[in-house]
Order: structure tokens, then C-alpha cells, then sequence
């Protein structure tokens, strides 16, 4: 392979783009190898292209039709999953506020009771409240992924 570059290569690929290269750039052709060698490439690759595109099946009305139905109703199902999610969200921020507001003081008696008698090492107090804390974070994860 060699490294020589011609200045007209780019002029070269766009004329083979165009389907039209002209009498002055096929002298030129002739005369460099590197566009020479990039036009016998080049254009084995566009004729292939040119070919693949011609053979290419069409599909049938009726698969179009049902394959756009089929997407329009994957994303109406997912704008519904989002807003669910939204108002699940929301729901649980409004009971976690009423649950604290009703039962808050109650709530951190009884905690500090339960605290004050369970006797757990710090290891496993911090694996239990990682455990706690990404439990949640886990299923959501899990409920976007489908």
C-alpha cells in the first residue's frame, strides 16, 4: 500500500458521488496512480451501493402500516409509564408527609426506644441501612429497564 496523496482525491470522491467526474479529472485519472487506484476503489463501492439500493425489498403497505401502529403504541405505553411514575412518586412524597406529620413525634419516640434497646454492631447497622436505601433505588432501575 503506498502513502502517496493526491491534492484532487477529494475532488475525485465527490465527482464519484455525483455520478459525473468529467473529461479534465478523467485525464487525471489517468496520469496519477493514487486517484487511479481510489477511483477503481471508490467506484466498486458506489456501484455496490448503487446495486444494493436497486435490490433492496420493499416492504408491503400493510407491514409499514402495522409497524407504525406497533411503534405508535410503544410510546403511548411508555408516556404512560412515565406519568404513573410521576404521580407513584408524588403519592408516596404526600403519605411520607402525612405519615410524618400525624405520627412524627410518636414515630421518633418509638424509634429512639428501639434504637436504645437493639444492640448491633456498626458494620452491620451500615449494611442494613445501605440495604434500605438502595432497595428503592434497585427496583426503579429495574422498573426502567423494561
Amino acid at each position: 500500500m503506498r502513502n502517496e496523496l493526491c491534492q484532487r482525491e477529494d475532488e475525485l470522491l465527490n465527482a464519484l458521488g455525483r455520478g459525473f467526474l468529467g473529461s479534465e479529472l478523467e485525464d487525471h485519472i489517468v496520469a496519477c496512480a493514487p486517484c487511479a487506484e481510489l477511483h477503481m476503489v471508490a467506484g466498486a463501492l458506489l456501484d455496490d451501493r448503487a446495486h444494493s439500493i436497486a435490490e433492496a425489498p420493499i416492504p408491503t403497505s400493510g407491514g409499514m402500516w402495522w409497524r407504525m401502529r406497533l411503534r405508535q403504541r410503544h410510546d403511548a405505553e411508555g408516556k404512560a409509564r412515565r406519568s404513573l411514575l410521576v404521580g407513584q412518586a408524588a403519592t408516596l412524597s404526600v403519605a411520607i408527609a402525612l405519615m410524618i406529620f400525624f405520627f412524627g413525634a410518636d414515630l421518633m419516640v418509638a424509634a429512639r426506644e428501639v434504637v436504645s434497646t437493639v444492640r448491633v454492631s456498626t458494620p452491620l447497622l451500615l449494611a442494613i441501612l445501605t440495604t434500605v436505601l438502595l432497595a428503592p433505588i434497585a427496583g426503579w432501575v429495574a422498573i426502567r429497564g423494561k
